[in-house]
């Protein structure tokens, strides 16, 4: 059963990788998947300006979040999981694999890249229900470009999905109940604002006629 699913990994990766090559899936795929390009990190700092500007305590609420869970993630796939699995990356373990953006010696399950996607868009999913489309293709294409650019099986891609979601999900619930009891103690540290109502003065009643 093991071995099915290893050959079944290795398939798909091989059509990936090398079916889909082509000069212009080279460049765009080597673009998305390195945060360090200007272009990239300039849309990343934009974002975050504006949630801290212009989206109110919901947007700073949600930096917070976004931090926090790919931090998380991040630290959890590169230097936890990888090092207990110790599973060799496609690029050095298998013949042949074509490699646009070059080789990492790094360990290869979960992928990092697709660790901090899955964290960081189901966030922003949250957040922005309508938009959930949008963030769920950003995940996706680049968990696509770890397997084409032969850095990561489709298993790591997976497995990284799976942890993001799960470090995703965990932060939102903490944040939300984090949220609550702040809130709750803001509220009761309120003051309490009374309004006085002018006081009506009794008209004196008449005296009835003797007859």
């Amino acid at each position: 059963m093991v071995s099915f699913l290893y050959s079944m990994d290795v398939a798909v990766f091989r059509w990936i990788n090398e079916s889909w090559s082509s000069p212009f899936l080279d460049a765009f795929f080597s673009y998305i998947t390195n945060v360090r390009h200007l272009g990239i990190l300039a849309l990343i700092v934009a974002a975050v300006a504006f949630l801290l500007w212009k989206g109110g305590e919901k947007g700073r609420w949600l930096v917070l979040s976004l931090f926090l869970a790919v931090f998380i993630s991040d630290q959890t796939s590169s230097h936890i999981l990888k090092g207990i699995v110790e599973r060799v990356r496609p690029c050095n373990a298998l013949d042949g694999v074509l490699t646009p953006a070059g080789k990492s010696g790094a360990y290869s399950f979960p992928s990092s890249h697709a660790a901090n996607m899955g964290s960081s868009m189901f966030l922003l999913s949250m957040a922005f229900r309508p938009l959930t489309w949008l963030f769920s293709l950003i995940a996706l294409l680049v968990g696509l470009s770890r397997i084409y650019l032969g850095l990561h099986y489709p298993s790591d891609v997976l497995g990284g999905y799976a942890l993001g979601l799960l470090v995703g999900f965990s932060v939102w619930w903490g944040m939300e109940k984090v949220k609550y009891a702040f809130q709750t103690v803001k509220a009761e540290n309120k003051p309490l604002v009374t309004t006085k109502t002018p006081r009506t003065r009794r008209k004196p009643k008449r005296k009835g006629r003797k007859k």
